[in-house]
């Protein structure tokens, strides 16, 4: 088994990493990126991976619109395109800009620097440089689907129109971390026995403290897939913060009243998310089955098939996976008009 890395290692590869790639021009750092190989490291995005001397780096590229290039708007936290705050569900949703993931991953490497946290993966620099002809994300490419879906929105509209000339992109270079937690649990969960219910446990610990950390802090999450959370086997790093919003953030009334109804809405999907992989792994539920069967557990039903490990995380998350489970068919199904459970929510959280 691998040994996990050390704080002083980390700093070590983020000192030599971020060194060596500020002393590099734009035209250095495109023929550096002109080497990167694809990676699907989570996070969402372009993602390729590089060697900075000895140091593997993920690099990843968000597309810059140009009214986010726009002298007021650069670096600005403010959501620029004025999109529903629903947007921060994923369902659908343009994203609310590079400058937002730019200031979360910034503040999550000042807490591992300053060993506040050491559950993110370091960003060893960025950059704004020229990226055309980037294809948006599949799910945004109809825009009149993705437009009906949010009502004729004319800020959807907007953001995605945008995202589609997009020219320029903000490329993030970032600690490289193996796995993605959902492949790390299929391997173990593999190997069966003992392996797979520690890695059971482990993830259950780690998705816990990881998300009241960030909560504690004043980040929401709102994209805790476990394809969002890596690991090295031993500790759980989380990503992928498009949808993020944080207190500190430039926030429209509206979006700082949805802020303080969603505050535990990361809890909430975090134990859905990790309920309903245990139910897809060991039991070969689609997404409908699954929720069937967590619904039923939910009302006091036995999680038959699973093994004890497996079947104790599953009774105790089937209560707010159930009212997740509700919300999010809301979501596809009627839209932004759906209004986030959030005492329910708390009340299952709460057993």
């Amino acid at each position: 088994m691998s040994v996990p890395l050390s704080r002083t290692a980390r700093l070590a590869a983020y000192d030599s990493a971020s060194t060596a790639l500020s002393r590099l021009d734009d035209r250095q750092l495109t023929r550096l990126l002109a080497g990167a190989v694809p990676a699907d490291a989570g996070g969402g995005g372009r993602a390729a991976r590089l060697a900075v001397g000895t140091v593997p780096v993920l690099v990843r590229r968000i597309p810059l619109t140009d009214r986010e290039l726009l002298a007021g708007n650069v670096m600005s936290t403010a959501d620029v395109f004025r999109l529903p705050p629903a947007c921060h569900y994923g369902v659908r949703s343009p994203g609310f800009g590079a400058w937002r993931e730019l200031a979360v991953h910034g503040t999550t490497t000042d807490w591992v620097l300053l060993d506040e946290s050491q559950n993110f993966p370091l960003m060893y620099h960025w950059r704004v440089l020229p990226s055309p002809g980037v294809p948006v994300p599949e799910e945004l490419a109809d825009v009149e689907k993705v437009v009906g879906h949010w009502e004729g929105s004319p800020a959807v509209r907007a953001r995605v129109e945008e995202l589609g000339r997009a020219s320029y992109s903000a490329v993030l270079f970032l600690e490289y971390i193996p796995l993605t937690l959902w492949a790390w649990l299929a391997g173990r969960t593999a190997e069966g026995g003992g392996s797979a219910a520690s890695a059971w446990a482990a993830a259950d610990r780690g998705l816990r403290s990881g998300t009241a950390f960030m909560n504690s802090r004043g980040l929401l999450h709102f994209d805790t897939r476990l394809e969002n959370v890596l690991t090295d086997g031993h500790r759980l790093y989380f990503t992928g913060f498009g949808l993020a919003l944080h207190e500190r953030f430039t926030r429209s009334p509206q979006e700082a009243r949805f802020f303080r109804d969603h505050r535990d809405y990361d809890r909430g999907a975090t134990a859905s998310h990790l309920a309903h992989w245990l139910v897809s792994a060991l039991c070969g539920h689609r997404q409908d089955k699954g929720d069937a069967l967590l619904r039923h557990c939910a009302e006091g039903g036995e999680p038959a098939g699973l093994p004890g490990a497996a079947a104790e995380l599953v009774t105790r998350y089937a209560p707010v996976a159930a009212v997740m489970a509700d919300f999010h068919g809301l979501l596809h199904g009627g839209g932004p008009a759906a209004v986030f459970p959030a005492r329910q929510v708390r009340e299952a959280l709460a057993g």
